[in-house]
């Protein structure tokens, strides 16, 4: 099992906040082209997103949930 991310509601998210994709990576603390790659599919998030942006939900006032699933990897 690990965490995947909802590309589709966190780009609803910067639309609505109107914050540019390298704004929002520099909220995070992640590199933009890391954050680029992960809006296009190209990349797995690891603990270091999901650490921050967690962090970053509950100062927003957001809920983590809304924005990430469980995946299971079958075998």
């Amino acid at each position: 099992m690990y965490l995947g991310l909802r590309r589709e509601r966190l780009l609803v998210l910067l639309k609505e906040k109107g914050w540019g994709k390298t704004e929002f990576a520099r909220k995070l603390k992640i590199h933009y082209s890391y954050f680029h790659r992960l809006l296009k599919g190209e990349r797995n998030p690891g603990s270091k997103f999901f650490n921050n942006f967690s962090r970053f939900c509950q100062e927003q006032g957001l809920k983590f949930e809304d924005y990430v699933y469980i995946k299971i990897k079958s075998q």
